[in-house]
């Protein structure tokens, strides 16, 4: 299970990776940098809290996208019914 992350840390991380996506890198360290530079936050806590998600966001971007393909509604009977059994009689 992850870990639960407040809309604020979220809403903040994802506009940030946004407003300056070549800033930021899958490295926590150099995000916790990065986040030093461009803003200034209530306590370290919420900056670690922010620069860890980034990197869950930069690694969500850089993952291949899955491709959904739906079926026809026959081929979805069929494989329901086992194939190769034949039709009862």
């Amino acid at each position: 299970m992850g870990q639960v992350r407040t809309l604020y840390v979220k809403h903040l991380a994802k506009s940030l990776v946004e407003k300056y996506p070549g800033r930021f890198t899958n490295n926590f360290e150099k995000n916790k940098e990065e986040l030093d530079k461009l803003v200034t936050l209530e306590s370290k806590k919420i900056r670690n809290e922010v620069a860890g998600y980034i990197v869950d966001v930069i690694k969500m971007q850089s993952k291949p996208k899955m491709e959904i393909t739906f079926r026809p509604k026959e081929d979805r009977r069929m494989g329901r019914r086992g194939m190769g059994r034949g039709r009862r009689k």
